[in-house]
C-alpha cells in the first residue's frame, strides 16, 4: 500500500465510521504477516465502495481488481492507483493482463481482494459466484479468506450500522486444488460461497452455486 493511500486511509477511518457505524467481528481470523504468505480475500459485493469499508476495517493492505473504467482518466487511475495499488481488469472478456498481474500480488505476499460474484448486488441478496478466485487459488496455492459485509438494505445506509465478519481462512487444501492439471474450481468455489453466505442473514444468502 503506499505511503499516501495510508495517510489517506488513517484520515478517512473515523470519518466512514461516523457515516456507516460498522462493526468487525473475527478480527482474530485475519493472519497476521508471515513469510512466503499467499493470500486472497473474498468478499461479497453491494456497494462501490466496499474496498474501502475492507481497507479501513483492519489494518493489512489489500490489492483489488477494479474495473476499467475506474482507470478512465487521470484523476480516477491516480487515485484507484496511485493511492490504493488498485488495477484494472475488463469485465467480460479474457483479461490475461489482469490475470497475470493478480498472479504477481499474491505470488510477491501481498494480499489481494476479490469479489467473487463479478458485480454489485443491487438488493444485497448473494448472487452465483464466478470461478476467478478459485482459479487463482489453485495457480499461486494461495488460501483465501472469506468476509461478508451484511449493509442495511435500502438506499438510505448513512448512520445504520452494520457488521463486517471475517470468516476462518480456507487453506488451499481445503479447497481442494492440490490438482495442478485439473483442479476442482467448481468445489472451491461452491465452498467459497457458502462461507460467505453462513456469515449473513438467511434472507440475504441467495441461491446456491
Amino acid at each position: 500500500m503506499l505511503i499516501l493511500g495510508r495517510l489517506i486511509r488513517q484520515i478517512v477511518r473515523p470519518i466512514v465510521w461516523i457515516l456507516y457505524p460498522y462493526k468487525v467481528v473475527g478480527r482474530e481470523n485475519i493472519p497476521r504477516p508471515r513469510p512466503g504468505e499467499r493470500l486472497i480475500v473474498c468478499s461479497n459485493h453491494a456497494v462501490a465502495f466496499d474496498p474501502i469499508f475492507l481497507l479501513i476495517c483492519q489494518r493489512r493492505p489489500v490489492y483489488f481488481m477494479a474495473k476499467a473504467e475506474l482507470f478512465s482518466n487521470r484523476l480516477k487511475r491516480f487515485f484507484v492507483s496511485g493511492c490504493f495499488g488498485a488495477f484494472p481488469v475488463r469485465r467480460g472478456e479474457n483479461d490475461t493482463g489482469a490475470l497475470e498481474k493478480a498472479k504477481e500480488i499474491v505470488e510477491q505476499g501481498r494480499i489481494l481482494g476479490i469479489y467473487p460474484e463479478g458485480t454489485r448486488s443491487r438488493d444485497g441478496t448473494l448472487m452465483r459466484f464466478r470461478s476467478g478466485a478459485a482459479l487463482l487459488a489453485a495457480q499461486t496455492g494461495a488460501d483465501i479468506l472469506p468476509v461478508a459485509t451484511n449493509l442495511p438494505v435500502g438506499k438510505s445506509r448513512l448512520f445504520r450500522r452494520f457488521t463486517i465478519t471475517f470468516g476462518p481462512v480456507i487453506t488451499n487444501a481445503e479447497l481442494h486444488l492440490h490438482d495442478p492439471e485439473k483442479p476442482d474450481l467448481r468445489y472451491a468455489t461452491r465452498l467459497l460461497r457458502e462461507r460467505i453466505a453462513g456469515m449473513l442473514p438467511e434472507e440475504k444468502r441467495g441461491v446456491r452455486n
